[in-house]
């Protein structure tokens, strides 16, 4: 192993990877030393070239593939390995199944420390491709081109780029031709988005300056309607542009069904706050999750992989178990797993910060006839009190679903305080989950966990945990 350890780049040769990270990275290890390896997949033997070291771990890219991984694939996407969004598209779908039920065991052994009663078997997607009902592209006056690119000497087309961030940038954007992510629709629709308007001398933004008039592009599906919509997010309060864009994709596309667009003024590409216009179409789609019906707007939140949310959403049905007489459902969004298990209870108590999710929530019980849901809106540390529980009971089940970052800890206290004989803690992060149950260990014992792939080809995995009071508690 030759080492120039002063600018951090040299050769390790014939490093075996043997797992990986939660960001991907295959996990090599070499005369006792951990590298994380770019684009390496478990059971490869590469040379690695270090070229960076974070946190005291060097971080390297393949010099040259020894030999390859039996788990190992093409990948699918033209794009894989530049946009940063697919790191295990070269990792065969099984195998990616299995390290993800790994990530959610190991959160829970080592970052835990805790005792799982069931450990189940993860639920794999029946559709690993062509899954999320919701995706945003952005517009950019400058394009980058990965290396591997430009090094092929092709005339290249630099007049700006319609895709994703590079990875760790927020003003570099590849130019997106395919993502197999979607439906195929959506790849038509942008690329002809991108051909008439630069036809057409519109101008993209211009991340650092803040210039231009077309910022960001956003697409909404429904898989139990098939309605397709549309969102441009631009710089300018001048709607004459839009007028000419979406004239000519309502001709070219009626399988579109509501075209809006927004106008926003901030340094910042955040929407929630910013107000949806119609330009046609009903401004909304309707979902199907079982029986129920979801309207669901621009900013709305609403699970990215439709099929495989009512999977997820059973695995919290079966933890609740027969019918009870209250649920708290915290951080509940715009109501959809609320609404999901109704049946299971006399009443239902929602809390959630965002008022407009809230607005959602009350909009999606009137549209399903529900009577028994009830919101709230503002801080969970405040709204989680004495003054609730006396108003609206204890809770015989609690449902927690908060965002990656998990509970804040002083809510973390409040529901222990409650002393809830179940809680049903949905997460996106396994890791912040495990540190949030440890918490509550004392209190409460892990009786099961349910780990789900809602994101094929990406690291995240779901996961659902059944906590039970121990007895005497």
């Amino acid at each position: 192993m030759s080492k120039n350890r002063k600018h951090k780049h040299y050769l390790v040769e014939a490093i075996e990877v043997i797992d990986t990270s939660a960001r991907g990275l295959g996990v090599g290890k070499k005369d006792g030393q951990v590298i994380f390896v770019e684009k390496a997949v478990p059971g490869d033997i590469v040379d690695a070239q270090v070229y960076w070291v974070e946190k005291k771990v060097p971080v390297a890219s393949i010099a040259r593939m020894v030999q390859p991984s039996p788990d190992r694939v093409t990948p699918r996407c033209q794009h894989f390995g530049d946009c940063g969004g697919c790191k295990w598209q070269s990792l065969d779908y099984s195998a990616q199944l299995r390290f993800k039920e790994k990530q959610v065991k190991d959160a829970f052994e080592r970052i835990g420390h805790l005792e799982v009663g069931d450990m189940r078997p993860i639920l794999g997607c029946r559709l690993p491709y062509n899954y999320r009902n919701k995706v945003e592209f952005t517009f950019s006056n400058k394009r980058w081109v990965p290396r591997h690119i430009l090094d092929q000497g092709a005339p290249m087309d630099w007049g700006g780029a319609l895709g994703f961030h590079v990875e760790k940038y927020f003003d570099k954007i590849i130019d997106i031709e395919t993502c197999h992510l979607h439906r195929p629709i959506i790849d038509e629709i942008r690329n002809e988005i991108r051909a008439f308007t630069k036809a057409q001398g519109m101008t993209w933004h211009d991340i650092r300056n803040h210039t231009g008039y077309f910022r960001n592009l956003l697409f909404r599906t429904s898989e139990g309607t098939g309605e397709l919509m549309v969102i441009a997010l631009v710089n300018e309060d001048d709607v004459a542009p839009i007028d000419l864009l979406f004239t000519h994709l309502a001709a070219k596309f009626p399988q579109i069904t509501s075209l809006m667009w927004m106008y926003n003024h901030q340094l910042n590409d955040s929407y929630a706050n910013l107000t949806a216009r119609p330009w046609s179409g009903p401004g909304y789609i309707t979902e199907h999750l079982g029986p129920w019906k979801f309207r669901v707007s621009p900013t709305s939140f609403f699970q990215t992989n439709t099929f495989q949310t009512t999977v997820l959403y059973d695995q919290v049905r079966n933890f609740i178990g027969d019918k009870v007489n209250l649920i708290y459902d915290l951080y509940c969004g715009a109501g959809s797993i609320g609404i999901y298990v109704s049946d299971l209870a006399e009443r239902i108590v929602g809390i959630e910060y965002v008022e407009s999710a809230v607005a959602d929530a009350q909009v999606n019980c009137d549209i399903n006839g529900l009577q028994h849901l009830s919101f709230y809106a503002g801080d969970m540390r405040k709204i989680l009190s004495d003054e609730l529980i006396s108003k609206e009971g204890r809770p015989d089940v609690v449902i927690t679903d908060p965002p990656r970052s998990g509970m804040d800890e002083p809510v973390v206290q409040k529901l222990m305080a409650l002393r809830a004989p179940r809680i049903v803690y949905v997460s996106c992060n396994a890791s912040t989950q495990a540190r949030d149950i440890a918490l509550m260990s004392e209190l409460y014992e892990v009786v099961a966990a349910q780990p789900v792939d809602m994101f094929p080809q990406t690291t995240h995995v779901e996961n659902v945990a059944l906590l039970r009071l121990r007895e005497g508690m």
